[in-house]
């Protein structure tokens, strides 16, 4: 029986992954002065990581199986949904950092950068002699160019990118930021889709409703054909930048079927399968697989309470209503029976890092409890109420649950599934009642909490618009991504969840949930899952059979 590679992160690694951001930027060693560059080591060999091993074989298409299409534009900068779906990224688009084995990010599209808190700016060295797939250049314009544009889009990245006042062009290959109040995430926020790259000719020269489904980066691969809720194909660039691609080209094939996926990878009908479920999961370990990921767990789910909501008829205004929901939900058989050993319950952002607080309570299960918040909050009876969520298996599992629980307390819960663009709609703004929330688990902990529970972050994919802002929640979360001190990043984080679980109950951390990956054991260097769950690097993949 063939057995997949262990694309697991050593346990050592899982508190760095999330604790990297608070004083120092990333790249930095130390806080030894205003300004440091980063490390010039990484940046020089950053296009040596490229070099495959003397033995790697050329040719080959890398088959990845998936269970959804891409539900967002293929355009970096159009983040007004979730932004681009990270595996269907890979191939064409690489970010100004990268994430790093040690828990930071080193530069990837840049050389070095420095950066000086007192001065209030940040100083990018653009790596030459990168292109994209257009043949153009990137160059300290083009960098400008796509970072206003992400200025410009608002609410997705107005918690990360609201520091930058400005973007200016120093020189052919330098750019600058001004900032209007120190933010040491920015490096951290440039390692995921703020930070891709596209080709400002080409958006120029198409528009961008063809760019929406062309995209055009810096990575490894093109994409060539797209065929909808079936397959992507992405073929190979000659000209990349970072040395010679091996592979001729990655397709990326829909299964709606988790059963059917699976026989698919035993028989060599496609190579791996990114973000497998827990059912999954467990029949290929039977017959076999060593089924393994990043010791990080990549995702929380979340109960999301419409907070704002302090009149009319949506009791989830009332405090007592949102604490008695919580428990009434046993947690800990919720995880275990949608995700597993796979899954942790959580009360908090950071569990597992050390911005973890002992201060944070949460809600243990005792439907007593919450029977008597209920009756002091003027529903001795219980009432109705909508929860909705996205159409993923695991989350339409866990709201059945919920519903089941809530029902033993009184409470009618309406379930309403949606799926692709109609989520993205409902999620900005999804009414009344309560919204299951997956999200992504970012490199940085404050990095995190910022992009969701900051204010003035209208139309943000978690449902921003009807979640409670307090303004002692939003001076925590700011001192933590504006802290130049560590101990006080963590100690104004811990602060932050406290107040969001135990003050004010806007938001229950139900789980953090390990990204699973297959991957058949004759494809090699694909960095699939191997530091964090949004990176892989496919330019170095090949193939052994």
């Amino acid at each position: 029986m063939r057995k997949c590679i262990s694309l697991v992160v050593a346990a050592a690694l899982a508190a760095g992954l999330l604790a990297g951001c608070g004083g120092s930027a990333s790249g930095a060693k130390g806080q030894e002065g205003t300004t440091t560059a980063a490390g010039r080591e990484s940046a020089e060999s950053a296009a040596g990581q490229m070099e495959a091993a003397s033995d790697a074989k050329a040719g080959g298409t890398l088959k990845i199986g998936v269970n959804t299409e891409c539900v967002h534009t293929m355009l970096s900068f159009d983040l007004t949904g979730a932004g681009v779906d990270y595996y269907y990224s890979w191939p064409v688009y690489e970010s100004l950092f990268k994430p790093n084995a040690e828990g930071t990010v080193d530069p990837w599209l840049l050389e070095d950068y420095s950066y000086d808190p007192e001065a209030l700016t940040y100083t990018f060295h653009v790596r030459k002699g990168v292109t994209f797939s257009d043949g153009t250049v990137l160059d300290a314009e083009a960098v400008k160019w796509n970072l206003d544009h992400y200025l410009e889009v608002g609410a997705k990245v107005e918690a990360l990118l609201s520091s930058i006042e400005s973007v200016e062009v120093v020189d052919e290959y330098t750019v600058q930021l001004n900032l209007n109040k120190w933010s040491s995430i920015l490096p951290y926020a440039f390692s995921r889709e703020c930070g891709y790259m596209f080709s400002p000719d080409f958006f120029k020269k198409n528009g961008e409703e063809y760019c929406k489904e062309h995209p055009c980066g810096t990575g490894p691969f093109e994409l060539t054909s797209w065929d909808y809720d079936v397959s992507k194909t992405f073929t190979k660039r000659d000209d990349y930048w970072g040395g010679d691609v091996k592979l001729d080209s990655v397709e990326y094939i829909i299964y709606k079927d988790a059963l059917v996926s699976s026989a698919a990878l035993q028989s060599g009908e496609i190579d791996a399968i990114l973000a497998l479920n827990a059912e999954s999961a467990d029949a290929l370990a039977a017959y076999g697989y060593d089924i393994k990921t990043c010791s990080v767990k990549s995702h929380s789910y979340l109960l999301c309470f419409n907070s704002l909501n302090k009149t009319g008829d949506d009791p989830t205004g009332d405090l007592k209503v949102r604490q008695a929901i919580c428990h009434a939900i046993d947690e800990d058989a919720l995880v275990q029976a949608v995700w597993g050993d796979y899954g942790d319950v959580r009360n908090q952002f950071g569990v597992g890092t050390h911005y973890y607080s002992e201060d944070v309570k949460g809600y243990g299960y005792n439907p007593e409890k919450a029977k008597e918040l209920l009756a002091e909050a003027g529903y001795p009876d219980g009432f109705e109420i909508s929860l909705k969520t996205e159409e993923t298996s695991a989350l339409k599992n866990a709201a059945t649950i919920i519903q089941s629980y809530l029902a033993e307390v009184g409470i009618k819960v309406n379930l309403s599934i949606l799926s692709g663009a109609d989520a993205n709609t409902a999620e900005a703004g999804w009414g009344e009642g309560m919204w299951l929330h997956g999200s992504s688990v970012y490199v940085s902990v404050p990095m995190q909490m910022a992009s969701m529970f900051r204010q003035n972050l209208t139309g943000h994919v978690l449902g921003i618009n009807n979640l409670l802002r307090p303004d002692d929640v939003e001076a925590a979360l700011a001192t933590s991504v504006m802290a130049a001190d560590e101990d006080e990043a963590v100690k104004s984080v811990g602060e932050a969840n406290r107040l969001l679980t135990d003050e004010y109950c806007i938001v229950y951390n139900l789980a953090e949930v390990a990204t699973l990956f297959a991957v058949n054991d004759y494809v090699k260097d694909s960095g699939i899952g191997e530091v964090f769950y949004s990176v892989a690097d496919l330019g170095n993949a090949w193939l052994d059979k």
